[in-house]
């Protein structure tokens, strides 16, 4: 009997206090809440409770949107339409969009606003419009280049606080691609995520690095044999000489999006703070063999979520 007045006294709480009692939970827990009764829903979905899940500078950022920004609507749909739609920024260079467990920003720069080598020489990158399924009206290919190296940077500032973020790169491969394949024996590319704050003093840096896989040759089957030690023979110098190639427990490996690209993880980070800047970079600069095929759409920085 006191579980039903404890229930039916909840029940006649006013509407500001369910709702302020909501805004401390999540956007999953809201959304969970408004099947408890009317009253309930009513509180869940007032603006009072999603404007708490918004970024603060949520305003200040879609002031930069290229469609002018977002007709008025109320907050829980604005959250709704930021998880499903990420908006495009600055001309078409970066996106902007929120994560629907936490309500963290998530960030996406397209390949326009990277740094990438050669990436004006009309020889070695070409820039391809309206490819399926990208979220950028343009994107760059990879024509023909041995050093491959491409790097994008975001102020901490514009990332949610307190947060575990991952980089990816988002990418594609055409069917005529070389170059870009996972050959035993051949140097694997890098990838390295810094963070760079400032301080009085001097500048400070932590730097995280992985060894990336952008194409398996034989199937998915081939992240297990990154794992293991294996001999193999070296094909470019000392041929019919074998050489031991340890196991690499922390390759990373790309992996199939709902969107239909690819992505692969460059490296996580956290933000302790809004003064600095990430830096996130790709390079394959030892190989020194020649690639061709790879389609770059950007580097999408978001909350990095255990499986």
């Amino acid at each position: 009997m006191e579980s039903v007045a404890a229930a039916a006294a909840m029940y006649r709480l006013p509407e500001e206090c369910v709702a302020h009692a909501i805004a401390m939970t999540t956007p999953g827990d809201a959304c969970s809440s408004s099947a408890v009764s009317p009253a309930f829903r009513a509180a869940a979905d007032s603006d009072a409770v999603w404007d708490r899940f918004l970024p603060r500078d949520h305003a200040a950022v879609l002031a930069r949107a290229d469609d002018g920004g977002h007709r008025e609507c109320s907050k829980k749909e604005l959250f709704t339409r930021l998880c499903n739609q990420p908006v495009l920024l600055d001309g078409a260079t970066m996106s902007f969009g929120l994560d629907r467990r936490s309500g963290a920003k998530c960030w996406m720069l397209s390949a326009r606003a990277l740094s990438i080598v050669c990436g004006d020489d009309q020889s070695c990158w070409t820039w391809t419009a309206d490819l399926p399924g990208s979220r950028f009206p343009e994107v760059a290919e990879l024509l023909d280049v041995c050093w491959l190296e491409i790097t994008g940077k975001l102020q901490l500032s514009s990332l949610s606080p307190r947060i575990t973020y991952a980089a990816y790169l988002v990418f594609s491969i055409n069917d005529d691609s070389y170059g870009l394949e996972c050959h035993i024996g051949m140097l694997p590319p890098k990838a390295t995520v810094t963070i760079v704050v400032s301080s009085n003093t001097k500048p400070m840096s932590t730097s995280t690095e992985h060894t990336l896989c952008l194409q398996h040759m034989q199937g998915e089957e081939e992240m297990t044999m990154h794992r293991r030690r294996q001999e193999y023979m070296r094909p470019w110098k000392n041929y019919g000489r074998k050489v031991t190639r340890e196991a690499d427990m922390d390759i990373r490996c790309p992996r199939q999006r709902v969107d239909g690209w690819k992505e692969v993880e460059l490296g996580e980070f956290a933000v302790a703070g809004d003064d600095g800047v990430v830096e996130v970079s790709f390079k394959e600069v030892e190989c020194r063999r020649w690639k061709r095929g790879l389609i770059v759409q950007g580097i999408e920085i978001r909350p990095k979520h255990a499986n």
